[in-house]
């Protein structure tokens, strides 16, 4: 996707998390344990305006003082969104965002914020009634960070498991994404061959599922299930 359907995406899911919450801010969210709506409103605004910061100064924010206030968090929340859709408009999508990291480009930030807003909405949405449905375009393309971007970034090399020296496929409609497992970096592709495992299903019970928010149930998993939980669970650490 181009820089603007993300920007529209964040904008209309950042909305809608905000709507979402006004249902009930004492809620309890199952899929963030221990969390209510309010919660998740505080968490999401804080990572706003830590990538506003970010963006001002140019580089990772030493240790920032973005917390949740304990009144109004949803008049905070909106604020917070207003602010870093400002700081992202005055900027070039394609320029660097980051002085100590020349492959960061703004853009990053909008296709990331899009992600987080959609997840967290429909984390609220879980919790307070019938969750609505991510868009098609932004679940393929949420999928793709998550293997793509955030696992191989965060990935844990720290140990040996079912997954080391595997490979998983994931599908979705006509969209394929390969992973070989090592024990200190993961390879993907999208092209499609053999695996010792794999996962199919709708773009958005699939990527629910990748996060953690469904359970197994929602999409096909074929293959060694061994290599498949150790998949998730190195998938869910990358998601931290």
């Amino acid at each position: 996707m181009d820089y603007a359907r993300f920007q529209d995406f964040f904008q209309a899911e950042g909305l809608r998390l905000a709507e979402s919450a006004a249902a009930g801010l004492d809620t309890p969210v199952p899929s963030c344990p221990g969390w209510t709506v309010a919660d998740v409103v505080g968490h999401t605004g804080t990572v706003y305006l830590t990538a506003a910061e970010w963006l001002r100064i140019g580089h990772r924010p030493d240790a920032p003082d973005n917390s949740a206030p304990k009144g109004d968090v949803l008049a905070w929340y909106g604020e917070a969104l207003a602010e870093l859709r400002a700081e992202l408009a005055r900027r070039d999508p394609d320029r660097p965002a980051f002085e100590d990291d020349g492959d960061g480009a703004v853009g990053f930030w909008y296709r990331r914020l899009a992600h987080e807003a959609a997840m967290h909405r429909t984390d609220i949405e879980m919790a307070v009634g019938d969750p609505g449905p991510i868009d098609l375009e932004l679940a393929v393309d949420g999928i793709d960070e998550a293997l793509r971007v955030l696992l191989p970034l965060r990935y844990d090399g720290g140990g040996f498991d079912a997954a080391v020296g595997r490979t998983v496929g994931v599908h979705c409609h006509h969209h394929n994404w390969r992973l070989t497992l090592h024990r200190d970096a993961v390879e993907v592709s999208r092209s499609p061959g053999f695996t010792d495992a794999a996962v199919r299903g709708e773009p958005g019970d699939l990527l629910l599922y990748l996060w953690g928010r469904r359970p197994g149930t929602v999409v096909s998993r074929t293959g060694d299930t061994t290599v498949l939980a150790a998949f998730r669970r190195r998938l869910a650490l990358s998601m931290v």
